[in-house]
């Protein structure tokens, strides 16, 4: 979604160059439209509340009729049926060339999703599919044509959310041997940070092979990989701290944002650096706080931390300049 300051300026670019001659008062009339800068206000909130309170409400009538059927079959069908003409109507939504749906497309799209969704999982389980075998069948039927949808109609919302879908499903899919119950649903941070890397490096293909065939894709790719890799790394450098095993996912946590600081710099790529930066300063807090919240007392440990984060700051901004002065001298 462009933002407001965006869509003022582009007004005043409009009207330049209609002034000048450069486009006609039709494509004049459907610019402005599609750039308004506007607040939704309560007007917006009321609108919106409504269309979700309007598809819940037909959700939870079709639930009625599939509940008085008694037939699981029946409710995929009529699950399936349902999200599917979400999703179709979410995507048309989301194709106005005018942009004028772009809240309202997003949840008619995200309802669509869950049904069919739903609808596979329903149909596994009336397969009599229990446990880690629904699980996997869900997740083989449902990914892949959400990545399909998401591609054929180049929709980049709906990326993220077949993304997150698809972490969710590994973590989910693990937890039958790793049997761990961390709300981030991180089952295993060892299988979801390789899942991550994977995902990184689908996102830089995108960048520097793909682009701009695929828009922005890339950006979805890379920062929902790069969400769980440092949040896997931060929850294994946390586990059981002060043991030897602890101490080396510290390193690799330490090495993996330092090296997103490199690379994110090397390659003008401020997505990765802003991620290096971000948990290298979450992993030296975390530090902090495990070697001496039990040593100090509160005002000392605030004071110290402080002053630890001060003189972080200023070498790193000591390192910067030296860097962009070499540059410039180069």
């Amino acid at each position: 979604m462009i933002r407001n300051d965006t869509k003022n300026r582009l007004q005043q670019d409009i009207g330049i160059w209609y002034a000048d001659g450069l486009i006609d008062e039709p494509t004049l009339q459907i610019l402005q439209e599609r750039y308004e800068s506007y607040r939704a206000g309560w007007v917006g909130v009321i609108k919106y509340l409504g269309i979700t309170g309007g598809l819940l409400a037909f959700l939870g009538i079709m639930g009625l009729v599939t509940a008085i059927a008694g037939s699981e079959l029946f409710a995929a069908a009529a699950l399936g049926g349902l999200g599917c003409a979400l999703t179709w109507w979410g995507l048309r939504l989301a194709g106005d060339l005018r942009d004028r749906y772009p809240t309202s497309s997003k949840v008619v799209m995200t309802l669509g999703v869950i049904c069919w969704t739903s609808a596979v999982a329903l149909l596994a389980h009336a397969m009599e599919l229990r446990g880690e075998t629904a699980i996997v069948m869900t997740g083989l039927v449902s990914l892949p044509l959400g990545f399909f949808l998401a591609y054929r109609n180049r929709n980049g919302y709906l990326l993220i959310v077949t993304l997150l879908g698809l972490f969710h499903w590994i973590g989910s899919w693990n937890e039958m041997w790793g049997r761990s119950t961390y709300v981030f649903s991180v089952q295993d941070p060892k299988v979801m940070s390789l899942a991550a890397l994977g995902a990184i490096g689908v996102g830089l293909y995108h960048e520097r092979a793909l682009h701009p065939r695929t828009g922005r894709f890339y950006l979805a790719w890379e920062t929902v990989g790069l969400v769980y890799l440092n949040m896997s790394l931060l929850i294994l450098s946390i586990w059981g701290y002060h043991d030897e095993e602890s101490l080396g996912w510290i390193l690799v946590f330490t090495a993996a944002t330092i090296a997103q600081i490199v690379l994110g710099a090397a390659w003008q790529n401020g997505l990765l650096r802003g991620f290096g930066i971000t948990f290298f300063v979450i992993n030296v807090f975390t530090r902090y706080h495990e070697t001496f919240w039990d040593q100090l007392d509160l005002g000392r440990y605030l004071l110290a931390g402080g002053a630890l984060l001060l003189v972080i700051g200023a070498v790193t901004e000591f390192a910067v300049r030296r860097v962009r002065a070499g540059r410039a001298g180069a």
